[in-house]
């Protein structure tokens, strides 16, 4: 089981413009609407959904306003979410630093604030006095633990809310820019505290804006974009994903530069893609085809990438029938900045979208979906995340075909050397999966999976079909 479960959480704030408690100006706004007090709905989360395993380090990023702050609040329990649902694993102990000063009060003495941010934390006044002398040697403070901390320094606030958190022997961390104030010892020490926590097998959220931040902790980065999960998966892909962020998550190629390269298949964008980029994106189109694809078909590209698929789908379908969605930014648009006008397809011709949770909620019904060696970049998770995702969006007769690299014995957990010499893994990528789970996984979602005899594909990829189970069944 997670430790933490966000079940499509949403929080709004009302922001109130021109409130007043002078008499004067409520009686001036009956006769002059202009001034009267008028609330505005601010929704800060959307259907946040993300699952966070014991001993995992989760980078939190986005920009300024994005939601970061308001979802750790929600985890640590300082907001109610408005919509859905936050389960946290039974007695696990959550400790934060989300804002300074948060739990503090400015009249009090610094050791007075450690046994009231202690006790808000749940801990017994025993209990905090057998932590507070390590509280106080953490925090470096002695000599001014009697002053009250209004006096304190923005660095002194830090040193004594991350003493409290690293001592509460917390279960999940919440650490929001800890790091950008306190002096470099302090930060050298706080590092080596985070450090040991994982190294315990804790759970940490971490928010910071400083890639090197992240990469020192985190392997798994989850992207918030004007309050919804725009991607979640691994470290390098999350920060690049955070990096070319367009403040969109559908490309319509409008305001992006045609580039073509003087030799394609050493470009980044193919290269990252895997090998026999060509021949991989004409199959797409020629293993569809002899599945019945038609011109009408509305087609969903799962992990279309830079494109290839895309570049033979486009011009064979109707306009706009073709979406594709993947969750890097960077290797969509080099595909909709470089394939496309080498092609001489005009961009608008389909949807691009970027979201790495499988959110399909702008995709209308899907007649056919293909998802070509996006399994074997994901762990297990998102692949049944993204099984359920395009299930939901299949007309009753549509199909979903994917491809992967299997495992033909579900009891050996060892690396596989297939015949083209790729070697798979079951924990890492590229992952190789038993077609048993796959099966388990669709019915659970109330699909059907089969195997698809295709010797074709360039990369030596299994192919399967999931579809709807029929009334009948």
């Amino acid at each position: 089981m997670p430790v933490l479960q966000a079940q499509k959480i949403s929080k709004r704030f009302l922001l109130r413009h021109n409130a007043s408690v002078e008499l004067k100006v409520r009686f001036l706004s009956l006769l002059d609407r202009s001034r009267r007090e008028t609330a505005e709905e601010f929704w800060a989360l959307k259907g946040i959904s993300l699952e966070i395993e014991h001993g995992e380090a989760v980078g939190l990023v986005g920009r300024n306003g994005s939601g970061k702050s308001t979802f750790l609040k929600v985890v640590a329990a300082i907001h109610r979410p408005t919509q859905g649902r936050l389960l946290v694993a039974r007695d696990a102990r959550i400790s934060s630093m989300i804002e300074l000063g948060v739990g503090f009060h400015p009249e009090l003495t610094g050791r007075e604030n450690v046994f009231l941010n202690a006790a808000i934390q749940g801990l017994s006044r025993a209990a905090i006095e057998e932590k507070y002398d390590a509280i106080v040697d953490y925090s470096g403070l002695g000599h001014f633990i009697d002053v009250p901390i209004k006096n304190y320094s923005s660095g002194m606030y830090m040193r004594l809310g991350f003493a409290i958190a690293a001592n509460m022997s917390p279960d999940i961390l919440l650490l929001d820019e800890i790091f950008a104030v306190g002096d470099a010892d302090f930060q050298q020490q706080c590092i080596a505290t985070v450090k040991r926590f994982l190294e315990e097998g804790k759970t940490m959220i971490f928010v910071s804006h400083a890639p090197d931040a992240i990469r020192a902790f985190c392997r798994r980065v989850c992207v918030l974009e004007q309050g919804q999960l725009a991607f979640d998966g691994g470290l390098e892909e999350g920060l690049a994903f955070y990096q070319h962020l367009h403040g969109q998550r559908t490309i319509d190629g409008s305001s992006l530069p045609a580039t073509v390269e003087a030799d394609p298949n050493s470009a980044p964008h193919r290269l990252s893609a895997g090998s026999h980029w060509e021949e991989a994106g004409a199959w797409q189109l020629e293993f569809l085809r002899r599945e019945g694809l038609e011109r009408g078909d509305y087609v969903l590209d799962v992990g279309c990438g830079s494109l290839a698929g895309a570049i033979h789908l486009l011009p064979f379908l109707d306009e706009h029938h073709y979406w594709g969605i993947d969750r890097d930014a960077a290797l969509v648009d080099a595909g909709v900045r470089i394939e496309l006008p080498r092609a001489g397809i005009a961009p608008d011709r389909g949807r691009f979208l970027v979201n790495g949770a499988f959110e399909l909620d702008e995709i209308p019904p899907i007649d056919v979906a293909i998802a070509s060696s996006l399994f074997s970049s994901l762990p297990f998770n998102s692949v049944a995340r993204c099984i359920a995702g395009v299930v939901r969006k299949l007309r009753p007769k549509g199909r979903f075909y994917a491809t992967l690299f299997e495992n033909p014995d579900p009891g050996s957990f060892e690396p596989i050397v297939h015949p083209n010499g790729v070697t798979t893994y079951p924990d890492r990528e590229p992952y190789h999966y038993p077609f048993e789970l796959i099966e388990q996984v669709s019915r659970a979602v109330d699909a059907t999976a089969d195997r698809v005899a295709d010797s074709t594909n360039p990369r030596g990829e299994s192919v399967i079909v999931i579809s709807r189970r029929s009334e009948e069944n």
